[in-house]
């Protein structure tokens, strides 16, 4: 299925090369010297995108094979942009090849008017109100672009390639072939470094900046490897197979040290027992809304004991994860409270549209206090961002997209929870199942780190948000036929 293009066009063809010419040309006079390398992905990736013209479901599944394989181009030379190569690039050629072939797409109406999908619409029709208001549209814009072109692609166009059950399939299976690749890699670095503690921060570069970005995307994956292992009635071969990753996987989970990612899979996890004991999902939120409570009620105890937790992130497991939450002394969580701080601070100056999306850390450094600081501190919007999706919203975009983000999560973990209630056991309930637990371990994840501006993240957010939302439709589907 090709529903971008029907046929070959000589005006697509020269636009192509034209682009492809002054593509190069610009690398030569704009990048410096030690960018020269780069002139050859640059053709490579231009010739992806002749085939893409024509073959778009094809380069879609490229794109999704490739990401995990992509590397962010400030890791690998000094320059004047950076952006995940190839990955990237090709997302924006299928967003600008999206506008000029909206009208041929088969849209189906049911996907499109779905809540879950009306929110993000909604949500990201907010942020582009704020980029308006931005303090620096400039920057705004290029930020709001670089979503676009994840949501358009992966989103929209995976809206119509996952109809198909059995492109959900390989949608994971093709994922989790390649960020396999990155993983024994990892793994292979620790091994060889004798499993250090500072440097397996590190040792996934260049295909991930650090650890934590690994924990979040072991997070999103783990749940689909463990339920692969313990899947009934698969051969031999195949559960030796899903044992291997399943060590795999887990060996490089406990020593890269991500303590949020580990947090999150226990919620995950945890999910899975009440969908295991079928509770129903509204017992689940009043659940959350009365433990919420008791927390406010009793915040100050809770406070004070998080406070004489001295435990520190160290190569001892028990006492890194314990080191979650100390508040007190451990320099990451420390100034992950000042990041907090900062953008709880930003949004009260700026409450209704924010400071504009992607300013953060350009803006934030004023709004630190100075009981706040640590020694990871900095006042030069050089490293990091608000280390939560939530409050990094809120800063940015102000309280209505953060109240909209709340809303799509939740609506989206109820509409995947309640449908597989309903669903009997089988290869279709063990994909809706691991989209689920992912999607519900990154957003758990989110509060204490926001990565949904990388590839290998946005890709299976909106990835798995596409497989709850249609096998929510198939559901309803189904029991309109057997209630006529």
């Amino acid at each position: 299925m090709n529903f971008l293009s029907t046929k070959p066009s000589l005006k697509w063809k020269g636009i192509l090369e034209v682009f492809l010419i002054c593509t190069i040309v610009f690398c030569l006079f704009m990048m410096p010297l030690n960018w020269a390398l780069g002139i050859g992905g640059i053709i490579l990736l231009f010739i992806l995108l002749f085939f893409l013209t024509f073959q778009t479901e094809k380069i879609w599944w490229v794109i999704l094979f490739l990401t995990p394989l992509s590397i962010e181009l400030e890791s690998v030379y000094e320059g004047p942009i950076n952006f995940y190569f190839p990955t990237e690039p090709l997302l924006a050629c299928v967003l600008i090849l999206f506008l000029f072939s909206f009208p041929k797409l088969p849209f189906k109406r049911e996907f499109f008017a779905h809540p879950i999908i009306t929110l993000i619409l909604i949500y990201y029709f907010w942020i582009g109100i704020s980029v308006a208001n931005s303090t620096d549209i400039l920057i705004s814009l290029k930020k709001y672009l670089s979503h676009l072109w994840f949501i358009v692609p992966i989103l929209v166009l995976g809206g119509i390639i996952l109809q198909s059950k059995s492109n959900r399939i390989r949608f994971f299976n093709l994922y989790i072939f390649s960020f396999s690749l990155v993983v024994i890699y990892t793994l292979f670095n620790l091994i060889l470094l004798n499993f250090p503690v500072k440097e397996s921060q590190f040792v996934m570069q260049p295909f991930l900046k650090d650890h934590t970005i690994l924990g979040a995307v072991l997070g999103l994956t783990i749940p689909y490897i463990y339920s692969k292992f313990f899947q009934r009635d698969i051969s031999v071969p195949k559960r030796i197979l899903w044992g291997s990753l399943v060590v795999i996987y887990t060996l490089v989970l406990i020593f890269t040290y991500s303590r949020a990612a580990l947090l999150s899979l226990i919620i995950a996890l945890l999910l899975y027992v009440f969908i295991a004991l079928r509770i129903q999902f509204k017992h689940l939120l009043l659940g959350m809304l009365l433990i919420l409570c008791v927390g406010l009620i009793f915040q100050d105890a809770i406070l004070d004991t998080l406070k004489s937790n001295k435990s520190e992130s160290s190569g001892d497991v028990i006492e890194n994860v314990e080191s979650m939450s100390n508040v007190s002394s451990d320099a990451s969580n420390v100034e992950r409270i000042n990041r907090w701080n900062s953008a709880l601070a930003m949004s009260k100056e700026k409450p209704l549209f924010g400071w504009g999306l992607g300013t953060y850390q350009f803006e934030y450094a004023p709004f630190q206090e100075s009981k706040n600081l640590t020694i990871i501190s900095t006042n030069f919007g050089d490293v990091g961002n608000a280390h939560s999706e939530y409050l990094g919203t809120l800063a940015e975009n102000g309280w209505p997209a953060m109240i909209l983000l709340i809303l799509f999560i939740l609506t989206t973990i109820g509409v995947g929870y309640q449908t597989v209630l309903m669903m009997p056991r089988g290869v279709d309930r063990l994909i809706l199942l691991s989209a689920l637990l992912g999607f519900t371990a990154y957003f758990v994840h989110g509060v204490l780190n926001n990565f949904l501006d990388s590839d290998k993240i946005a890709v299976l957010v909106w990835g798995f948000t596409v497989i709850i939302v249609h096998y929510h439709i198939d559901s309803k589907r189904s029991q309109e036929i057997i209630s006529h």
